[in-house]
């Protein structure tokens, strides 16, 4: 029979099993924390809801007999928000750090492809580097063109703004991207690339983010 200690060396584990773990570490690394002790308090989470690693909270927000979404956050900022599947879960506790391969280039882009639960506009702040979004688009002005150092050609900009039911954000939209959405359509922004621009948040749809209208307005 095979056990959880002889299936965590990351072998046996699937890509997306590993990939979150990576990106678990990577967290527990960045905040100073302590890898098993971040581990265990997702198990805690998973079975209270909340929990907690120094200064940083974990909370449980949805839970399924698959999976759980999670909401890490520190100081009430959000740093990110993703699925935990329940075999990932399980094996936590029988990680064995030093059989994990570990090399931050390879792995920061493994990252990139991971896939993140959807967050609501209120949880998006300066600390938040990706967000997945459904909002309605409430403001799409006529387009101006921009000159970019990084093209040679102008470029059509119109800078919208989207809103759910818990607030809004700014989303510039570039080129073909203007006439894809109208006011009043709900979207899916998947990898949005957040960042302050003149003192706003913004998310963007850039070469790894995705946007799709998934309800177009009622005319």
């Amino acid at each position: 029979m095979q056990d959880g200690r002889k299936r965590s060396n990351g072998q046996r584990q699937s890509m997306p099993e590993m990939t979150r773990l990576w990106y678990l570490i990577w967290i527990s690394k960045r905040y100073n924390l302590d890898v098993h002790k971040f581990f265990k308090s997702f198990l805690d989470a998973w079975e209270h809801e909340k929990s907690s690693c120094k200064s940083i909270s974990i909370q449980c927000r949805q839970k399924t007999e698959k999976d759980g979404a999670f909401l890490i956050t520190q100081d009430q900022k959000v740093i990110t928000q993703l699925r935990i599947t329940k075999t990932t879960l399980e094996h936590l506790t029988y990680v064995d750090l030093e059989k994990i391969p570990w090399n931050e280039t390879g792995i920061v882009r493994k990252m990139e492809n991971l896939k993140f639960t959807d967050m609501k506009i209120k949880d998006v702040n300066s600390k938040v580097k990706w967000a997945n979004l459904k909002a309605k688009v409430v403001k799409k002005p006529i387009a101006s063109i921009v000159y970019s150092k990084f093209e040679h050609n102008p470029l059509g900009l119109s800078t919208s703004t989207i809103s759910d039911e818990t607030g809004s954000i700014k989303m510039p939209l570039w080129n073909n991207q203007i006439n894809m959405v109208s006011i009043g359509d709900t979207i899916q922004i998947d990898r949005g690339r957040v960042k302050t621009f003149r003192g706003e948040l913004q998310v963007s749809v850039g070469k790894t983010g995705k946007l799709k209208v998934i309800k177009h307005k009622i005319k």
